[in-house]
């Protein structure tokens, strides 16, 4: 202000704090003249500059970001084609949506996304009307000639605010001031205000040459859209920025998305499939290489090598703050660690105790070091023992004699000597990334189950967004993140207990609820780590990317098969097999007699395939059948012939052959 504060507005201070507020509401002070501004600490403005610093690292190249030109067609193309996980306000499924449908080939276009993705103007058709008019599926109409002017850059659909104060300033006379607070009294609703202005409006228009019918026309749609309008140059600083950072996805990817990673790592959730899991997900798409965690190449955060991100120490469970600074610190000044017990000597043990010790070998940081993960799990204390008393000794001043090391004592090497012992089990050590990186590294344990899956589910976790609220679908997955909890006033002799718990395929996971009725039945079916088969119902109350699954039948893999399978289909090609071998196929199906029925896909030499079922053939699938088939016919020489569950529709009927 021009003056004391104290001279306008009564000022106190927050109790146990030294900030200064005013003991006035919001509208009192904007009624006493004082100007409001609200200032926003953006994790993205740091993601920008640490993509820059990459950028200088990488390739020398000193950028500006706020020199980019914003007609880049390539990052247009990014946008355009939705690929904008990362990019400022543009990550959400349905936004990206949108940038697909609107096709955005000018700056302007993104300043509106930002302001038409809202609940208001998404239901009210102002979205569907900016688009069809953008792409020429549509004529924009103007009630007057003003009206062009002011709405032809949004294709004839009121978006900003500023759009709505110029033309109740231009048709209305009524001053912008005035204006700005008009609009604000139609989103209030503060009816004496409202009426006010209509008054003023509809005088100042028909003055103007407008009929009073269409001042009226006019007058409604400003009720209409006021409400919805946007702040203009509120959403121009927040698409400045979604620009930039997509201009940096489009143009230095690598840089981008390490940055962009590093910015992930404050407040990780290794529960729950998280942001930055996504981000890796999406440098996989990408086809950037992601090099796992490795005490003798990862820095604090990600980093950048050779066009490859480096993944970042702190990202590891229990590895932030000064674990990871400390273990490049000791790798920097003194060269690669050789071993667990040397790494123990040379990292200070306060800074990197048992614990993260442990978590850096769940993670593989220690695998370059040539020993496997179980051996070092069982030398940890051992070595940070050797490590303790060698550091003491440094402090001492015993263990060094002007700076030369002792030659290694035969008692030295023998503590060193790691145990002969086996590898833990590949799903032990997935279990183990997954615990302390909040995700699978080295590979995924559903990969074997992909192809009974893809074989029997009617969705992937990704897909359920586009399900509607309360239809049912067969999903499949692993079962983590197992809660239980009881019903508040179970009815008596009624079941109380049910299950929350996470279900995850190789695409992502999705939060379910077995319900105590469901409970009660198969509830043994759900077990950490076990593998299912589920038929669910949808459950969208949350919004429509928040998905929830109920489940409504558990099935275990293991019975997928023999409960869906209704027998096996041959291939026998005679270009490629001798026909002598149809006797030797008999004798292997009459070594496996059951209930299943066979099928013989013969395709002839013409092009034409003939299919045979055989009546003398019953046969039980088995593995060693399986087996014996591809050695006989070659790979993929069979498939299943199954009958997956179908999935009710929403509305509880089974749903047509034509929407399977």
């Amino acid at each position: 202000a021009d003056q004391p504060l104290t001279e306008y507005v009564p000022l106190g201070r927050v109790p146990g704090k030294s900030d200064i507020i005013t003991q006035w509401s919001m509208g009192d002070v904007e009624d006493a003249g004082l100007l409001k501004m609200d200032f926003l600490g953006l994790r993205n403005l740091t993601i920008l500059s640490k993509s820059v610093e990459l950028i200088e690292q990488t390739t020398g190249e000193q950028l500006d970001i706020l020199q980019f030109p914003l007609d880049d067609q390539e990052t247009f193309a990014l946008l355009q084609r939705g690929e904008t996980k990362g990019v400022f306000q543009l990550e959400s499924g349905g936004i990206r949506d949108l940038l697909q449908r609107m096709k955005p080939d000018h700056f302007r276009d993104i300043i509106a996304t930002n302001a038409l993705y809202r609940p208001g103007p998404l239901e009210g058709g102002m979205v569907d009307d900016y688009v069809d008019v953008k792409h020429g599926r549509k004529q924009a109409e103007y009630l007057h000639e003003v009206l062009k002017s002011i709405l032809e850059e949004t294709h004839g659909v009121m978006v900003y605010q500023e759009q709505v104060m110029r033309i109740l300033n231009q048709l209305g006379g009524i001053e912008l001031a005035s204006a700005y607070t008009c609009i604000k009294a139609i989103s209030k609703k503060k009816e004496e205000i409202i009426a006010r202005n209509e008054t003023q409006f509809i005088q100042g228009a028909t003055e103007k040459g407008v009929s009073e019918k269409q001042a009226r026309e006019l007058w409604e749609m400003i009720l209409k859209f006021a409400g919805y309008g946007f702040n203009k140059s509120h959403s121009t600083a927040y698409a400045l920025v979604a620009y930039q950072t997509a201009y940096l996805k489009a143009h230095y990817p690598v840089e981008f998305m390490a940055a962009l990673l590093s910015g992930d790592i404050p407040g990780r959730n290794f529960k729950r499939k998280d942001s930055l899991v996504e981000h890796l997900e999406d440098c996989d798409r990408m086809q950037i290489e992601v090099v796992p965690p490795d005490v003798n190449c990862s820095f604090v955060d990600f980093a950048v090598r050779e066009g490859r991100i480096l993944f970042g120490l702190s990202a590891v469970k229990g590895c932030g703050g000064s674990a990871g600074e400390s273990i490049v610190k000791a790798r920097t000044s003194e060269g690669p660690f050789k071993s667990i017990f040397e790494f123990c000597e040379r990292v200070d043990p306060s800074d990197c105790n048992r614990a993260t010790i442990e978590t850096l070998i769940k993670a593989g940081a220690f695998d370059s070091l040539g020993a496997k993960r179980a051996q070092l799990m069982a030398v940890v204390e051992r070595a940070i023992q050797g490590g303790a008393a060698v550091l003491a000794d440094r402090k001492r001043g015993q263990s060094m004699l002007f700076d030369e090391p002792e030659e290694e004592s035969a008692e030295d090497a023998a503590a060193e000597r790691l145990p002969d012992m086996p590898e833990f089990p590949d799903k032990t050590k997935l279990t183990m990334e997954k615990e302390v990186l909040g995700m699978y590294l080295s590979a995924h344990p559903m990969a074997e189950f992909q192809p009974q899956l893809k074989l029997f589910c009617s969705h992937t976790t990704p897909q359920l967004k586009d399900v509607k609220d309360r239809q049912e679908v067969i999903v499949g997955g692993m079962i983590s993140s197992i809660k239980l909890a009881n019903t508040r006033n179970p009815k008596p002799g009624q079941p109380s207990k049910y299950a929350n718990f996470d279900l995850e395929d190789l695409e992502g996971s999705v939060r379910c609820i077995c319900w105590p009725d469901g409970y009660e039945t198969m509830g043994h079916h759900i077990q950490s780590e076990s593998v299912v088969i589920m038929r669910a119902t949808v459950d969208k109350r949350g919004g429509n990317d928040d998905v929830n699954l109920i489940a409504n039948e558990v099935i275990p893999i293991e019975e997928a098969g023999s409960r869906f399978t209704a027998g096996l289909r041959i291939h026998v090609d005679q270009q490629k097999h001798d026909l002598e071998l149809i006797p030797r196929l008999h004798e292997v199906l009459r070594g496996y007699p059951g209930s299943m029925e066979v099928l013989v896909a013969l395709k002839l030499e013409s092009g034409e395939t003939v299919q045979l079922r055989s009546n003398r053939h019953r046969i039980a699938i088995t593995p060693e059948l399986r087996g014996r088939l591809d050695d006989l016919l070659g790979v993929e020489s069979h498939a299943l012939l199954v009958n997956p569950p179908k999935p009710k529709a929403a509305n509880g009927q089974r749903r047509s052959r034509s929407n399977n």
